[in-house]
């Protein structure tokens, strides 16, 4: 990335953004409109008024295609300067495009007094026939920003998030540290990864049928290029499989090929596999090397973090387990295309509680662009995967057995997996239950006096903009109850919460049943 490219329609704050941005990071500031002003000597008006708009957008098409040459530059451009396609390719390929937008009636209040050239006497009406017009050509930018309730100074932090959310992923805990490698196309790089790393000798590809189907053969060609001996282990597929007898079949795999200390165990799959094979790496020989390939949402941003790693018992979500760091955990946003679509939204929960619980930054960054995170668009997706994997490693870092801070990873969690235990796992996809015990906390916080409606708003309508269930399903309150009393964070007999009280910020407190219960029979 050289240049960063802010677009928009006028009066959403590029070129005070811009200055400011450029200033936090010591970069130059180029303003297109302001070149071409100095150029002609005279305003835009007066070019438009004289000279004629196809003379303008000469103009323009030259300064464009001398600020593309330029390196750490932040560039804030004219409303029109995208609608010309030769101007979008060179800045595209110049850096990363940053699309500032506003409300309407905002755009009217900051213009006003402003001469504007494509403003008739109607300024409402012009102003919103023409952002109708060119809002297609704005949608082509890499990350959106709404400036409509934001400060300039705040729009410029949000964009050096983004930013610094590109940096690699590492999670440190000394010894057993490692790092987590997002990109498109690094599967068949992972043998290379492995030996870089000491790994030798054999290694088990765990998966499931659908999974090894579409990408197993890569990851054994991958392995076996660079000397690996691969042994391919298949288990069924979905969470009422994740116990006890399905370790045991990685168990008798790993003894009949005899693995050894320095051998390898390889989760390819989503959550329930990292979980189990981790689990049979952990505890095989006490201990073998473990390595993540996650290859859905929830398992990328969460599940493959953190050395959580275990299987359900009939009573309860997770209760056998041990903590177990990989070797290396390697993401690829392009297998999510091949995923259930239904899978991919449900993941989509863990993304927002990251908001909800540490960065609230990020949380408006997901409510500015779920769309195109929803249509899978390349940035902003590995952004919030990228940016996900770093909050849970920052987390994980100052916490890696959940004695604390850590806790708070379980946002939406405890009502969600008492739901999982409920319906038996097999009503509701993980994202899904969380989603629901998301909404559900949040309201809890409003009704014990912790937070306000309007935080927990924000919480529900991006849950549900999102596509992901909030309504509380149609169970009993004593069933739920004694579900989350199995829960790993009740303490004393009672059960605790993570709250929030505002953005970005929860905590973790005992909650009566009453409370809850209250909650519950209100069934909102």
């Amino acid at each position: 990335m050289r240049n960063i490219v802010l677009i928009g329609f006028m009066g959403t704050g590029k070129t005070e953004v811009g200055r400011r941005l450029a200033e936090n990071l010591d970069w130059s500031f180029e303003d297109t409109d302001h070149r071409i002003e100095e150029r002609e000597g005279r305003t835009i008006s007066e070019i438009f008024s004289k000279s004629g708009e196809p003379y303008f957008r000469r103009l323009e098409r030259m300064v464009v295609a001398e600020l593309a040459q330029r390196e750490s530059c932040v560039i804030a451009t004219g409303g029109g300067v995208v609608m010309d396609p030769v101007n979008l390719r060179r800045f595209r390929r110049s850096g990363i495009l940053i699309g500032l937008e506003a409300a309407p009636s905002a755009i009217l209040r900051r213009t006003s007094g402003f001469s504007r050239p494509l403003l008739s006497k109607d300024r409402d009406r012009s102003i919103r026939n023409l952002l109708e017009r060119r809002r297609p050509y704005y949608l082509l930018s890499d990350h959106r920003i709404d400036t409509t309730h934001r400060k300039p100074q705040q729009v410029a932090d949000m964009i050096r998030s983004v930013l610094a959310a590109e940096a690699p992923v590492r999670v440190d805990l000394g010894s057993r540290s490692y790092s987590i490698e997002i990109g498109q196309g690094i599967l068949p790089r992972i043998g290379k990864r492995m030996r870089k790393l000491g790994l030798r000798g054999q290694v088990a590809v765990v998966t499931v049928p659908r999974v090894g189907q579409l990408y197993g053969s890569t990851v054994r060609r991958a392995l076996e290029s660079d000397g690996f001996e691969t042994v391919r282990i298949i288990l069924p597929d979905g969470e009422r499989h994740k116990n006890l007898k399905s370790v045991s079949r990685i168990y008798d795999a790993l003894v009949r090929k005899r693995f050894e200390r320095g051998s390898t165990v390889l989760a390819l799959g989503g959550g329930v596999i990292g979980d189990m094979a981790g689990f049979a790496a952990a505890t095989y020989m006490r201990g073998i090397g473990f390595v993540q390939v996650p290859t859905t949402l929830a398992a990328q941003v969460d599940a493959s973090i953190g050395g959580k790693t275990g299987v359900d018992h009939i009573r309860g979500k997770n209760l056998i387990g041990a903590f177990y760091q990989p070797k290396l955990v390697l993401i690829d946003p392009d297998v999510l295309r091949s995923l259930d679509r239904r899978q991919f939204v449900s993941g989509l929960a863990e993304v927002i509680k990251y908001g909800v619980i540490w960065d609230e930054a990020f949380f408006s960054y997901l409510e500015d662009n779920m769309e195109k995170i929803l249509r899978m668009e390349s940035a902003p997706l590995t952004h919030a995967i990228r940016r996900s994997c770093a909050i849970k490693a920052e987390v994980v870092q100052r916490d890696e057995r959940e004695g604390g801070l850590r806790k708070i990873l379980n946002y939406g969690h405890t009502f969600g997996h008492a739901l999982e235990t409920i319906t038996k796992y097999r009503t509701y996809l993980h994202g899904e239950a969380v989603s629901i015990g998301m909404a559900f906390s949040a309201r809890l916080a409003v009704r014990l006096g912790l937070s306000s409606p309007a935080v927990a708003r924000r919480q529900i309508d991006l849950l549900a903009r999102t596509g992901l269930p909030t309504a509380l399903p149609k169970l009993r309150a004593a069933d739920i109850l004694r579900a989350m009393t199995l829960d790993k964070k009740v303490s004393r007999g009672r059960i605790h919460f993570v709250l929030a009280g505002e953005m970005g910020r929860v905590t973790v407190k005992p909650v009566e049943e009453k409370d809850i219960a209250g909650l519950l029979r209100a069934g909102l």
